[in-house]
């Protein structure tokens, strides 16, 4: 091999032997990134201590919407312990034991609006039917809780009942019935009588008309049945039955 030949080769296996040097360069979009992995854990749980240890979302303002036969100020009231406690920390169990003592609340919902107000969605009960206590006359809904005492005896019928409302079966089937009607019958029901054997018997607010009802069974066909009767110009003092409404009877005074 000639000189220069030779020459050409050590030069090239020194070339080959040396190490290559490689250098990383890292984007400013990747060191942002990792910035941020740390920094954003930091800011979630700085803003979680702001929230429950700081003023930040301290409550200053109680609202209470869906109210008619509550006063919102006596609500607001009950809740007033809750004044300056951040809204994280309010939860729905101490709201409800706050709440407790009013009757006419049947559910309820939270929505904390930040910074600082905490808004109270009530649903009150709806009453159903007029119940006689103590020789006065008291709303109930179809659960059997008193609402108020009333003295408008033509929006809601009598419910002639001596029970518990709460244990008495009759009460249970009474309201069943109430809510089964029809709108227009319903309100034509002066008063309700539930017998022990559970079959009902009605009284209407026109022309003195009692109404053998039966079960709680068919009542949308009772009802037709019952005003298809009333409108062929039945006299006062007249008993309908309508236990079995494909045969009905009418029964006039002697």
């Amino acid at each position: 091999m000639k000189k220069p030949e030779r020459e050409l080769v050590r030069e090239e296996r020194r070339r080959l032997g040396k190490k290559t040097k490689v250098t990383r360069r890292t984007s400013g979009f990747a060191i942002w990134g990792r910035i941020l992995s740390v920094l954003t854990p930091i800011a979630l749980v700085s803003l979680v201590v702001a929230a429950y240890f700081t003023p930040l979302f301290a409550i200053s303002k109680i609202s209470v919407t869906g109210n008619e036969r509550i006063e919102a100020s006596e609500v607001s009231a009950a809740l007033s312990d809750l004044l300056g406690r951040p809204l994280p920390t309010i939860t729905e169990e101490e709201v409800a034991q706050l709440l407790g003592d009013f009757g006419l609340i049947e559910t309820f919902a939270l929505q904390a609006e930040p910074p600082s107000t905490l808004r109270i969605k009530l649903r009150e009960r709806q009453p159903l039917a007029i119940l006689v206590r103590g020789g006065e006359n008291f709303l109930y809904d179809a659960a059997g809780i008193e609402i108020a005492p009333t003295d408008q005896l033509g929006e809601f019928p009598f419910f002639i009942f001596d029970g518990d409302p709460l244990e008495d079966p009759r009460y249970r089937v009474g309201t069943e019935l109430l809510l089964s009607l029809p709108r227009e019958t319903y309100d034509q029901i002066f008063s309700l009588e539930v017998s022990s054997a559970l079959t009902a018997r009605l009284e209407l607010r026109e022309q003195n008309l009692k109404v053998i009802w039966g079960g709680t069974d068919q009542a949308l066909l009772k009802a037709e049945v019952m005003n298809s009767l009333i409108a062929t110009g039945l006299d006062d003092g007249v008993i309908i039955d309508v236990s079995s409404p494909t045969s009905p009877v009418v029964r006039y005074p002697n």
